[in-house]
């Protein structure tokens, strides 16, 4: 509780400092801050505008709160300057879309001369960013952006992804299907490209695992077909659905659909970062009483911050108090981007783009996420865990408990050791 307040006290002082990051962020080459080097700056590009700005919360204050005892201390050691430089970041807007991320990529680089980049807002936000990174020779590290999908626009020199890949998602699901006796699963997704690769990667996994799988086809976002595509999951007989849509077409299918005539034992809502107020709204109108996400962290996460020494559970509190809408999942990218460039800052004691690459591809470091230690393309997979989402009638809400973290091996959990 000591360390929770301790947060609290520091994010009183943070706003201040956001609001100087802003005004210090126009000075561009002839900035004061740029030419003397009095800190190592590292730009943020995150949607503070469009349909993505739930995914902009908490920034920059988690960023600043996880370096704040840095600071305190002078900053980090740079050794061609023989001096510390504090640390201090720069947001840019993506307004949610792709060609805006890399207008704020470019400007963060060439107006604010950033030295590292940072980026934890989906995989069309992190792979546009990484691209312009990437032919300006920017060091950027970034979370929550599908591995494969992020390779696919590689290779890397200067790119470091921290993230899951679907797969792994499968994988954790498995463990949850096989403790429940599920040997057919169904697959129900809206049009896109990465339902496209996800649907590969399960039927290849089922395939190889004895799994029967019933793809029910590709949902109209505008006039999804849920009767018929409800038809084809009942041919299969399927026992677990796998919904690869965003949260409002989930709650469609609950309340226009037919899917109560499944008998289901176990729903799934993948490619999803749920907010408190979707959650909210999966009632309105519905009859859902449980399912399931794949994350790829959460506050009981017993993992400590490289940075700060915090665990999952005291930030947790922190950024629940502080950000009420938003979801927590959300802190554990946001924290754990930051700890891995200054990371691979501290570890190369310098600024250029070629000392801080070799260093990230040295980390083997703990951080909050896990364990990071980049592949040699510049990846790092982060175990998923598998999220039971259940609703209280008492309460008039959700509650959710870590259903399987099987792939955090060797890992011991508060509730295991009670």
């Amino acid at each position: 509780m000591k360390k929770t307040a301790r947060l609290k006290m520091i994010l009183s002082c943070l706003l201040l400092a956001v609001m100087t990051c802003a005004v210090v962020s126009g000075c561009g080459e002839s900035g004061t801050y740029a030419t003397q080097k009095n800190f190592v700056t590292i730009g943020c590009v995150c949607p503070l505008t469009g349909d993505l700005a739930d995914y902009g919360e908490g920034s920059l204050e988690t960023e600043e709160a996880a370096v704040a005892a840095i600071n305190e201390s002078g900053g980090l050691y740079i050794d061609t300057l023989e001096r510390k430089l504090k640390v201090r970041f720069v947001i840019a807007d993506s307004e949610s879309t792709e060609e805006g991320a890399k207008a704020a990529a470019k400007k963060l680089i060439e107006e604010d001369n950033v030295d590292v980049m940072i980026c934890t807002s989906g995989t069309m936000t992190v792979n546009a960013v990484s691209e312009v990174c990437e032919k300006a020779q920017v060091p950027c590290f970034s979370a929550n952006a599908e591995n494969e999908a992020w390779l696919a626009n590689g290779p890397y020199q200067y790119c470091f992804n921290c993230s899951y890949d679907y797969k792994s998602r499968i994988e954790a699901l498995a463990d949850v299907w096989k403790e429940n006796g599920i040997t057919a699963v169904g697959l129900l997704a809206a049009q896109s490209d990465e339902a496209d690769r996800f649907a590969d990667v399960l039927k290849a996994y089922c395939k190889e695992n004895d799994i029967k799988l019933t793809d029910a086809g590709r949902l109209d976002p505008s006039k999804p077909d849920f009767a018929g595509a409800v038809k084809t999951l009942s041919s299969g007989e399927v026992q677990g659905l796998i919904c690869f849509m965003d949260c409002g077409m989930f709650s469609k299918l609950f309340t226009e659909g037919s899917i109560h005539d499944l008998s289901l034992s176990m729903t799934v809502l993948m490619n999803t970062d749920l907010f408190i107020r979707d959650v909210a709204a999966l009632k309105e109108g519905s009859e859902i009483q449980s399912f399931y996400t794949v994350a790829c962290w959460d506050k009981k996460y017993p993992f400590e911050s490289s940075l700060t020494d915090e665990t999952g559970a005291v930030l947790g509190l922190w950024w629940d108090d502080t950000f009420l809408s938003s979801n927590s999942e959300l802190l554990g990218y946001k924290h754990g981007c930051a700890e891995i460039a200054i990371d691979a800052v501290k570890l190369a004691m310098a600024l250029d783009a070629e000392a801080i690459s070799s260093a990230a591809r040295s980390l083997n470091v703990n951080t909050i996420l896990g364990l990071v230690d980049f592949e040699r393309d510049g990846s790092c997979l982060i175990p998923s865990c598998v999220v039971h989402w259940s609703y209280d009638g008492a309460t008039a809400s959700w509650v959710n408990e870590l259903a399987s973290h099987s792939q955090l091996k060797d890992v011991e959990f508060e509730d295991e050791e009670e």
